[in-house]
């Protein structure tokens, strides 16, 4: 337990701290308002032992100087056994109270209690983060596939190192950026995000490193880069195939190097965010083809992810429509409709060449063009419905020209298909002889 000593009289201060420290607390000292606040705003203690008359004022202006998220107890040392003076001290968000002279048995007693309740609330606080983490984990999907891209996101989070995602246009890519930040040690830290294709190139040198006043026309005071702004959380470089091989070769140097240079500035500025790269182009043959440098790929391959189409998960497509169907409705005030199982199989046996965005915008779509208890879905019997059928063999249908076409995708490998279908490879021989 981290205690800070608030007392102005260096003898008792002295000894409280003695007594403290042979209990293996670790101590720190203040002797008045000011030093105890600049203490408590530069480092985090468990618990304050203050005494209530101070040179600058009382233990009441420390407590009203506390940080207003997650302040630490304060415990007032007074000698004064004034029960209206306890009562204020309640009143004004203390913990608890002692008299002076301490009884230390009893101030132990006490510091022991509260170490206690420190520990469990930790422990709650741990528990609920997982429970949060799990169900901002679960939005990904359960499939097998998508098992495997939550392990390694849990693994990026893990660690500062730098993260390459892959997948097409729409699966999620600034989803898994942010999970792997709101993951990490440093959530709490800015999350900045640029599209590498959206900016021009011209403009992006200072966007990424900022400018000083007068590096060129138009700069008429300073500017803050994105590099600065990233601070000790996460970079967000989406498109990153898309930045000019000029900027490909700063950037190299920025993580080389972990620092930067304004645009016409002369120092050098620290450079601690991680750094998480996208693109929907395939990276090694973006290399290959001349776009994209082989030592920055290199440099930020660290750990990659993959993130598959959802049309080699299909068993994520109706949670993930449900789920979106909630955001959406929840968004709108608007009641959110069940789905038909008719409707669930239309879902199921799209392409879905725009993956998870495409899926949102055609679910918009049919809320608007829908009632309050209908989704209105569009051309739906084209894609599975070519004669009349019962709901058992549409659905067996479905599902043989499924596994057709989960085969074909990686190329007759019944193995890695049973997997993407999430079945055992028994169960696909049995539903391929059927």
């Amino acid at each position: 337990m981290k205690i800070l000593v608030i007392e102005d009289e260096k003898h008792i201060r002295q000894g409280i701290v003695q007594m403290l420290e042979s209990e293996g607390f670790e101590v720190f000292e203040a002797d008045s308002v000011t030093s105890a606040l600049s203490l408590v705003h530069d480092d985090m203690f468990d618990v304050l032992l203050c005494d209530h008359h101070l040179p600058d004022g009382e233990s009441f202006d420390i407590l009203h100087g506390l940080p207003e998220k997650n302040p630490p107890p304060l415990i007032m040392m007074t000698a004064f056994g004034d029960r209206d003076l306890a009562s204020q001290a309640f009143a004004a968000g203390a913990y608890d109270y002692v008299l002076k002279p301490i009884r230390f048995d009893e101030l132990f007693a006490r510091l022991k209690r509260l170490e206690e309740k420190l520990v469990l609330r930790q422990r709650v606080c741990e528990s609920d983060e997982d429970v949060r983490n799990h169900g901002e984990l679960a939005i990904l999907g359960k499939s097998p596939v998508m098992q495997a891209v939550q392990d390694l996101i849990k693994t990026s989070a893990s660690a500062r190192v730098a993260v390459l995602l892959q997948g097409e246009t729409g699966v999620g890519k600034g989803v898994v950026a942010r999970l792997i930040h709101s993951l990490s040690k440093f959530k709490e830290e800015p999350f900045i995000r640029i599209n590498c294709a959206a900016i021009p190139s011209e403009l992006m040198e200072s966007e990424l490193f900022g400018h000083k006043k007068g590096a060129f026309s138009g700069a008429d005071r300073d500017r803050k880069g994105l590099l600065a702004s990233a601070g000790k959380g996460t970079l967000f470089l989406d498109e990153l195939v898309e930045l000019p091989l000029v900027m490909q070769s700063k950037l190299l140097h920025v993580l080389d190097e972990s620092s930067f240079r304004p645009v016409g500035g002369d120092k050098e500025f620290p450079f601690q965010a991680r750094v998480i790269a996208a693109s929907n182009v395939d990276f090694e043959q973006a290399v290959k083809d001349g776009r994209f440098r082989e030592d920055l790929y290199f440099r930020l391959n660290i750990m990659q992810i993959t993130i598959p189409p959802l049309r080699q998960r299909m068993h994520d497509i109706i949670p993930l429509t449900h789920r979106l169907l909630g955001q959406i409705c929840d968004a709108w005030g608007h009641h959110q409709p069940s789905l038909t199982k008719v409707q669930e199989l239309w879902l199921e046996s799209q392409h879905w060449r725009g993956n998870v965005r495409e899926l949102r915008n055609v679910l918009e779509r049919a809320l608007l063009l829908g009632t309050d208890s209908t989704l209105k879905l569009p051309d739906m019997e084209q894609p599975f419905v070519s004669e009349p059928l019962s709901l058992s063999d549409a659905c067996h249908s479905f599902e043989q020209r499924y596994i057709q076409q989960t085969l074909d995708q990686n190329k007759g490998d019944k193995a890695k298909a049973a997997q993407i279908l999430g079945i055992a490879l028994s169960s696909l021989y049995r539903k391929l002889e059927g």
